[in-house]
C-alpha cells in the first residue's frame, strides 16, 4: 500500500497501513504461546505413527505448523464467521482444530480421537522470537497491549513466559492485558477491544491488532475499526486476500523498528 493509500485506507475490510500505526495489540496463543508438544510426541511413537514430508515428529516446527493448519481449518469453517464472538468453549470448534492439527502431523483419521487429548495440553510453549521481537517493539517505544480469548489466565501467562506485564517490572509493560474470561466478551465481538484502546488512548485506525486467526483476531480488530494483521508462517492463508506476515520481526520490519 502507498502512502497515498494508506491516508485513506478501506475501512471496510482489513487494512494494514504502517505508516498509520501509532499503537499494536497482540494476541496470546500463535503468537506468543503454543500447545505443548511433547505429549503429542510422546503418544505418535507410542502409536507408531509415520513421519511424512511435512512431519518430522522430532522436529519442534513440524508441531508450530500442525498448529497453524488447525487455524486454517478454523478460517474454512463458515459457520463460525459470526460478529458476536465464536463457540470456542464448544466441543465441535475443537474438533476442527484438533482434526487439522493431527492431520498436519500424518495422523490416521481412526487415531484422531486419541491424539485429540494429548493436542489439549496447556499451552505453555513459548516463541521465543516473537517474543524477543515484541520486546523490541515495546522498548523502541511503540505503545502495545494484549487482547486474548482466553480463561483468566492471561495476566500470569505473560509473566510466566516473560512477555510483559501491567505496571513495573523487569518485562516491557503494557498499559492493559484484556482476557475474554475476565471480561466476558471475546473475539471477534469488538467490545473486547475498547479496554485496550481506552488505555493506549490510540483510535482505532492508528492500532494494529495482531493474531493468527481469521475468525477472531483479523475479524475482530476489523469489527472494531482497527487496522489487522495475521500471523501466518506458512502460508495457510495465502488466498484470503487480508495482511499477513511471517512473524512479529516481519512487523517489526514494516513497522520500521
Amino acid at each position: 500500500m502507498s502512502k497515498a493509500d494508506a491516508s485513506t485506507p478501506d475501512r471496510r475490510g482489513p487494512f494494514f497501513a504502517p505508516e498509520l500505526v501509532k499503537a499494536a495489540v497482540f494476541d496470546i496463543g500463535g503468537v506468543f504461546l503454543y500447545p505443548n508438544y511433547s505429549d503429542v510426541q510422546a503418544l505418535l511413537v507410542e502409536l507408531g505413527v509415520a513421519r511424512t514430508t511435512f512431519a518430522n515428529h522430532d522436529d519442534p516446527i513440524s508441531y508450530r505448523r500442525a498448529h497453524h493448519a488447525g487455524v486454517a481449518a478454523l478460517a474454512a469453517a463458515s459457520d463460525l464467521q459470526r460478529t458476536d464472538g465464536v463457540p470456542e468453549h464448544t466441543e465441535q470448534f475443537w474438533l476442527t482444530y484438533d482434526r487439522a492439527y493431527a492431520q498436519a502431523l500424518g495422523v490416521d483419521d481412526h487415531l484422531i480421537d486419541q491424539v485429540r487429548v494429548a493436542i489439549r495440553t496447556e499451552w505453555a510453549w513459548p516463541h521465543l522470537e516473537n517474543i524477543e521481537a515484541f520486546h523490541r517493539l515495546a522498548r523502541a517505544g511503540l505503545p502495545v497491549a494484549i487482547v486474548s480469548n482466553n480463561d483468566g489466565s492471561a495476566v500470569q501467562q505473560m509473566a510466566d513466559h516473560g512477555v510483559c506485564q501491567v505496571g513495573a517490572g523487569p518485562l516491557p509493560t503494557v498499559p492493559v492485558i484484556v482476557d475474554s474470561g475476565v471480561l466476558g466478551v471475546s473475539k471477534p465481538n469488538p467490545r473486547i477491544m475498547a479496554p485496550a484502546l481506552d488505555a493506549l488512548g490510540v483510535a482505532p485506525e492508528h492500532v494494529v491488532y495482531v493474531g493468527d486467526t481469521v475468525h477472531a483476531d483479523v475479524l475482530g480488530a476489523t469489527n472494531a475499526g482497527m487496522q489487522a494483521v495475521q500471523l501466518d508462517p506458512f502460508d495457510h492463508h495465502a488466498d484470503y486476500g487480508h495482511p499477513r506476515v511471517r512473524d512479529l520481526a516481519e512487523l517489526a520490519r514494516q513497522l520500521g523498528f
